[in-house]
């Protein structure tokens, strides 16, 4: 993917707290990344308030691969994208950078898959047309 066709980008603030004995960031940490990276695309994108706690969505699965270490001082972003298109769900494609001498290293690749759910029922639902006509309209590369 290059990651000038993802136009949703946040910088990450890495907390020595995210570290672990090894003095680079903890798996753990990684996943606090994408969700807040998560949280950004919704407000900025889906036009959702992290004000109202309900996105509509909730995270059904996460498939993420580590690539590169990150420490405490690097440069890091997360772009986000969407990348897929179901009738109940939608997958939210991350890459976790680093910069390190001008060039951008992938740190991790993840997927996250979110379930749109209708939290007073319970139950899963269809995903809503005027979000995912904001999404399409957003993307360079249409989701699938």
């Amino acid at each position: 993917m290059n990651l000038k066709n993802i136009k949703n980008r946040l910088a990450i603030n890495i907390r020595y707290a995210d570290l672990d004995t090894y003095a680079h960031v903890n798996n753990k940490a990684f996943l606090t990344f994408l969700e807040d990276a998560r949280i950004y695309y919704i407000k900025d994108v889906m036009n959702f308030m992290p004000s109202d706690f309900d996105y509509q969505a909730v995270v059904g699965r996460i498939d993420i691969s580590y690539l590169a270490p990150l420490f405490l001082y690097d440069e890091a972003w997360v772009y986000t994208r969407c990348s897929r298109m179901g009738s109940k769900s939608y997958d939210l494609e991350s890459y976790i950078v680093k910069i390190a001498d001008n060039k951008e290293i992938v740190a991790s690749k993840a997927v996250v898959t979110m379930v749109s759910f209708d939290l007073k029922k319970g139950t899963t639902k269809p995903n809503d047309l005027s979000m995912m006509n904001s999404i399409k309209e957003y993307e360079i590369i249409k989701p699938l």
